[in-house]
């Protein structure tokens, strides 16, 4: 079949995708006129995250049919998520970018309800200084600054000497932000030794976790480690709402986010969480502790292993590779796909993209690769079809 010829309602096989549960897929895009995308790729935003458990989407259903006390709603919900993740104390918010923001706010205030008003103006008492690592820079941070805070990098592409962390600690200095999803970058500091210098100081250490799961004990690992605040992304692996985010750790941190945050007034205002969303989140992260992560990972990895060895025969295809981790180091395996000289990657995810599936491409590898986060048994098979026929096509997979 020509790639050309294949998208959704077309039959064969790209044939309209299948949600979770194996349905056809809902009638509210057919009403508003949207094709639906099978999620090859990630839990990226750009595809709306991940998808939310039946469990889930019910439980935000029945937060929606009543008004409760937001502020204790959210001490609820905090001590209970604390308590499942071996964590002083927890807060929700509306994303892991207001989740940054918040900690930002929080850590230049220092328990003043009077700085915290002025912000981001920084006045008279406010430490209004965070540090960074310069080899960590990402297109995430510009949350750090829109508190007000002056960004303080240290380090360069190729190292952080020890002595520059040491160096840019001081009385202005609110908090170190330190990015997980950089732990394996060449010129970080261990995330030990950060804490270790910071506390030295008495500076409080941030960890950016938006998308460290899995392994599951990351959600309580960082803080053990001595980390003040860790932040994750509710509408990733955790399959919450997209638009909700969590804070874990010390208890004297999350009651001032408590007690500045959204939907307090000031520069946090715009990290306002809805009652909906809370209780999908709190739901979703049950749902998350209860997962046999073993048996989940090795139905990921067959879903690979299937689609590999449909793919393995093809001569546009020079080797087949499932690697054990995600694109910051999550464990979860990815399949690759090396392709032969002439066959182009990027030519490949353009074609499976007509066919409405989103697959991930490494250019300079000349590979494809497939994330099966986000795939049904049935959507799985839909990707190995599409593939299988991309790949077969001809000339729409030349450069």
């Amino acid at each position: 079949m020509d790639a050309k010829l294949m998208a959704p309602g077309a039959g064969g096989a790209c044939a309209d995708s299948v949600c979770a549960e194996g349905g056809t897929e809902m009638d509210f895009y057919e009403e508003v006129g949207i094709a639906p995308y099978i999620n090859a790729h990630d839990t990226y935003t750009v595809y709306g995250g991940s998808r939310m458990a039946p469990q889930t989407l019910e439980a935000m259903a029945q937060a929606a049919r009543h008004f409760v006390d937001m502020e204790e709603l959210q001490r609820t919900l905090g001590q209970r998520i604390a308590q499942m993740t071996h964590n002083e104390a927890a807060f929700l918010c509306n994303g892991a970018s207001a989740g940054m923001l918040t900690a930002a706010a929080v850590c230049m205030a220092r328990g003043s309800m009077w700085r915290f008003s002025r912000l981001p103006e920084i006045v008279r008492g406010t430490a209004g200084e965070i540090v960074t690592l310069h080899c960590q820079h990402n297109a995430y941070d510009k949350a750090i600054a829109a508190s007000g805070a002056r960004v303080v990098e240290v380090g360069d592409a190729d190292e952080t000497p020890v002595y520059e962390l040491e160096g840019a600690l001081n009385e202005n200095t609110a908090a170190v932000f330190y990015f997980a999803s950089a732990l394996y970058a060449r010129a970080s500091l261990p995330l030990e030794e950060v804490i270790r210098i910071a506390h030295g100081r008495g500076v409080p250490v941030v960890v950016d976790a938006a998308a460290q799961l899995p392994p599951v004990d990351n959600l309580w690992r960082f803080t053990q480690m001595g980390a003040d605040l860790v932040i994750f992304s509710g509408g990733k692996t955790l399959c919450g709402p997209q638009d909700s985010g969590l804070i874990l750790g010390r208890a004297d941190l999350i009651e001032d986010c408590i007690r500045f945050g959204a939907p307090a007034h000031g520069v946090c205002r715009s990290g306002k969480i809805s009652r909906e969303a809370m209780a999908g989140l709190y739901t979703a992260i049950k749902l998350y502790l209860q997962t046999d992560q073993t048996a989940h990972t090795a139905q990921l990895r067959q879903m690979n292993e299937t689609i590999a060895r449909a793919l393995e025969p093809l001569d546009a295809v020079a080797r087949t590779e499932i690697v054990p981790f995600g694109p910051v180091g999550q464990t979860y395996p990815r399949l690759f796909a090396y392709l032969k000289q002439g066959i182009d990657a990027k030519a490949v995810r353009d074609a499976m993209r007509k066919a409405h599936i989103y697959i991930g491409i490494e250019p300079e590898k000349n590979a494809i690769y497939i994330s099966p986060l986000n795939l049904s048994a049935e959507e799985a098979v839909q990707v190995e079809h599409c593939l299988v026929s991309v790949l077969t096509a001809g000339p729409e997979t030349r450069p």
